[in-house]
C-alpha cells in the first residue's frame, strides 16, 4: 500500500505530503481543482513518460517520492525532474526507468481512460484472459514464452527458406555463367611467363635465316678450315709451349691461354650446333601466334587472368556453399510445427476453460453493479497460427434481456462503461496480487442506486486491497476511510494546488457540499446519514 506521497515543485504543486491509510481513500474536490495532478504525480514517479514542463520553478527541480508499505517492510521509489532530465531512485539508490516499471508492476495499478481504451479493445483481450489463466495455472506463463520463441524461431526459418529458395533461383544464372568463364580458362591452360615464352620463341622463328646466317658465320670464323681463329689460336699456343719449356714463369700464362682456347672452341662447337638446330618451322609459327591470339583474348576480356581465375573460383565457391540443400531446414521446420500446433491445441482448451469461469466471475460482479440482466461471455475462436497460438479472443456483453451479446466496443455506453471496468478491474485486482489499485473518475455517468453500488463495490474491494478513486459521487466518497480535499487557488498571479486531509468533520462539509453544492443543515444532516450507514 502507498504509505506517504510527497511532491514538490510539480505543476501547479509547492510542496504537500501525505499519508494515506489502508482500505479506501478518496480526492474530492471542485471539477478542476488538481485531483488527476496527485494520480499524475504517483503514475511519474513509477515511470511514466514526463517532460520538463512539469517543472513549476525552472530554477530548481520537481521532486516526487512515494513510500510503500507492505508486510511492515517499507520501499521508498522516488523521482527527480529537472531542465536536464531525471534520476530515479529506489530506497536512496540511483536506478533506471525500467527497474522502477518493474516495481511498478508489482506494486500499483492506475486505472485510467486510457486502460479503459485498453480494455475495451479486442486486441489487448487474449492477455486479460493469458493474465487471468497465469494467475491459476503455475507452468502457464513459461508455456506462453517458450511457445513464443518457438514460433520465432519458426517463423524466422520459414522467411530463411523462402530466402535459400529465391536465392537459388537467382544464383543458378549466375553460377552456370561463373561455371563458363572459369571453364574457358581452364581450358586454355594459360601457364605462368607462358606469354613471355611464346613471344621470345616468336621471334626466333621470324628472324630464323638471319640467326643460322650470323650463327653458322660465326662458327665458321672460329674454326673453318684454312685461316680461322682457332687455327691461328692453336699456333699461338705451340709458341707459349715453348716459351714456358724454357721459362717456368710463364707457366700461368700457357695455362691460362689453353683454358682461354679451350672455351672458345667449346663457343665454337655450340655455334655450330646451334645453327644446326635451327629449321624453319611455319606450322609452330602458326601455332605460336594462335596461342598468343588466345592468350591476349582472355586478357581483353578478364584482365590479370590469374588473378580474376581466382576470384571467380572464390565466388563460384561462396554461392555454392550459400546455395545448400533446404533438407535440414524443413526437418526442423516440421519438427516446430508439430510443436506449435500441439501446444496451441493445449493452450486453446485452457482459454475455452477459464474463459467461462473468468466469464462468469465478471458477470456475477456486473450483477452487484445494478446491471441484473448482464451476461458476459469472452469468445475464443480458432484462427491461423500465430505468436500467441491459434486464437483470437474477444470481450462480448449485453446488459438487456432484449438484446443479444455484442462486442464490448460497441456496447457500453459512458455510464455502463465505468462500472464495466470496476467489475473487471475487481476481479483482476485479485488475481494480480497488487496492493493499491487508482481508479480515475471511475464513476463517470452514474447516479442514485447504482452510485450505491458501485460504493458498495469499492469498498468491498477495499477490504482486502488499498483503494484510491477520484469521485463527485458523495454516496462513494462517504465509503472512504481517508478523504482529502483538493483545492486551487490563485494569490497574486500564482496558481497553486493544496491538499488537506479531512477529519470527521472536514469529512462532513466536504459531503454536504458535493450533495447540494452548499453547506447548510439540511445538507449536513444529508452527510451525516451517509456516514451513518457504513
Amino acid at each position: 500500500m502507498i504509505k506517504t506521497l510527497y511532491i514538490k515543485n510539480f505543476i501547479l504543486i509547492d510542496e504537500i505530503l501525505l499519508d494515506f491509510v489502508e482500505g479506501f481513500n478518496v480526492l474530492l474536490g471542485e471539477t478542476g481543482a488538481g485531483k488527476s495532478i496527485i494520480i499524475k504525480a504517483i503514475d511519474t514517479v513509477l515511470g511514466a513518460k514526463t517532460s520538463k514542463e512539469v517543472v513549476k520553478d525552472i530554477n530548481k527541480h520537481a521532486l516526487i517520492e512515494i513510500t510503500f508499505e507492505n508486510n511492515g517492510v517499507e520501499k521508498v521509489i522516488s523521482r527527480e525532474i529537472s531542465q536536464t532530465g531525471t534520476k530515479c531512485r529506489i530506497d536512496g539508490a540511483l536506478v533506471n526507468l525500467e527497474s522502477i516499471k518493474e516495481e511498478r508492476e508489482k506494486l500499483i495499478d492506475i486505472h485510467s481512460q486510457f486502460q479503459t481504451y485498453s480494455y475495451i479493445q479486442p486486441k489487448f483481450h487474449i492477455e486479460l484472459l493469458d493474465s487471468y489463466i497465469k494467475a491459476k495455472e503455475a507452468s502457464y506463463n513459461s508455456n506462453l514464452i517458450e511457445f513464443e520463441e518457438k514460433f520465432k524461431r519458426f517463423s524466422y526459418l520459414k522467411n530463411l527458406l523462402e530466402k535459400i529458395k529465391n536465392e537459388a533461383n537467382e544464383n543458378k544464372d549466375r553460377i552456370e555463367f561463373l561455371k563458363f568463364q572459369i571453364n574457358e580458362i581452364e581450358e586454355a591452360d594459360i601457364k605462368e611467363n607462358e606469354e613471355e615464352e611464346l613471344n621470345n620463341e616468336l621471334e626466333i622463328l621470324s628472324n630464323i635465316q638471319e640467326l643460322k646466317e650470323l650463327s653458322y658465320g660465326s662458327y665458321w670464323a672460329l674454326g673453318g678450315e684454312d685461316n680461322s681463329i682457332l687455327e691461328a689460336l692453336g699456333k699461338i699456343g705451340y709458341n707459349l709451349s715453348k716459351i714456358k719449356d724454357y721459362d717456368n714463369n710463364m707457366k700461368e700464362l700457357d695455362e691460362n691461354f689453353y683454358n682461354a682456347l679451350e672455351t672458345i672452341r667449346d663457343i665454337s662447337n655450340d655455334l655450330r650446333n646451334y645453327s644446326d638446330s635451327l629449321e624453319d618451322n611455319p606450322q609452330r609459327l602458326d601455332e605460336i601466334n594462335e596461342r598468343l591470339e588466345l592468350i591476349e583474348k582472355l586478357k581483353r576480356k578478364y584482365g590479370n587472368i590469374f588473378e580474376q581465375y581466382e576470384k571467380l573460383s572464390s565466388e563460384l565457391k561462396k554461392l555454392e556453399e550459400e546455395n545448400i540443400t533446404s533438407d535440414e531446414i524443413e526437418k526442423e521446420l516440421s519438427e516446430l510445427s508439430i510443436f506449435l500446433n500441439n501446444n496451441a491445441d493445449k493452450i486453446n482448451e485452457l482459454r475455452k476453460n477459464y474463459a467461462t469461469e473468468l466469464s462468469n466471475l465478471i458477470t456475477s460482479e456486473l450483477k452487484k453493479l445494478e446491471f441484473e440482466a448482464a451476461n458476459f461471455q469472452i469468445k475464443v475462436d480458432e484462427t491461423s497460427l500465430n505468436s500467441k497460438g491459434k486464437n483470437n479472443v474477444e470481450f462480448f456483453i449485453t446488459t438487456n434481456n432484449a438484446k443479444s451479446l455484442a462486442p464490448l466496443i460497441k456496447v457500453a455506453s459512458g455510464g455502463e462503461i465505468s462500472r464495466i471496468m470496476l467489475a473487471l478491474k475487481t476481479v483482476f485486482a485479485h488475481i494480480d496480487k497488487i496492493s493499491t489499485v487508482i481508479f480515475d473518475e471511475i464513476d463517470t455517468g452514474i447516479s442514485g442506486k447504482t452510485s450505491v453500488s458501485v460504493a458498495d463495490e469499492i469498498y468491498e474491494l477495499s477490504k482486502s486491497i488499498q483503494v484510491f478513486a477520484i469521485t463527485h459521487q458523495p454516496i462513494i466518497a462517504s465509503k472512504a476511510k481517508g478523504c482529502y480535499w483538493v483545492s486551487k487557488t490563485q494569490i497574486e498571479g500564482d496558481t497553486k494546488v493544496t491538499v488537506k486531509k479531512l477529519d470527521i468533520e472536514g469529512k462532513i462539509q466536504a459531503l454536504a457540499q458535493m450533495s447540494s453544492g452548499v453547506i447548510n443543515e439540511q445538507s449536513i444532516s444529508f452527510a451525516k446519514e451517509l456516514i451513518s450507514k457504513n
